[in-house]
């Protein structure tokens, strides 16, 4: 400590010495590569503490994963699913797949009121649309009227 106060008091005294300047250079080049940081060390107690260990341990090599041998599940029931950038679905899979997402089963008001928005914003689009589109607007429509008598058939009206 004693040349910490010594630095203080004659700092210009200090650091014109040459070799106080070349160590001191040194000590700051090997601390700006970052080798000497404190989190190095940080870490390596909290690896040791709390017992941590490599990834393949815990999620399994690229191997066992492309595998399927450690598969993806969801922490709620009846909510299975695959994870992955890559995911071929068909659409009534991709429905399903939505579907199964939901908080909860909606009350039959509720189900009908969205069928019955979602045919209104068709009939919408429908006038600002192209031939071509207006087909598809149509057929979103018909699908939305279809669901419709389906709900209704589901509830016994």
């Amino acid at each position: 400590i004693s040349w910490q106060l010594v630095a203080s008091a004659f700092p210009i005294a200090f650091l014109s010495n040459p070799f106080v300047f070349v160590m001191l250079n040194i000590v700051l080049a090997i601390e700006a590569t970052g080798i000497c940081a404190a989190s190095w060390f940080f870490g390596t107690i909290h690896k040791k503490i709390a017992g941590f260990q490599l990834d393949e341990v815990y999620v399994g090599t690229a191997e066992e994963r492309a595998a399927g041998g450690k598969a993806d599940t969801s922490m709620h029931p009846g909510r299975e699913f695959s994870m992955g950038t890559t995911v071929n679905l068909t659409t009534a899979e991709l429905a399903a797949a939505v579907e199964n997402t939901s908080p909860g089963e909606k009350t039959f008001s509720e189900r009908r009121e969205a069928i019955l928005s979602k045919i209104a914003a068709a009939k919408e689009m429908t006038k600002t649309a192209s031939p071509n589109e207006q087909s598809k607007y149509e057929s979103i429509i018909k699908a939305g009227l279809a669901d419709l008598s389906k709900l209704n058939a589901e509830e016994g009206v």
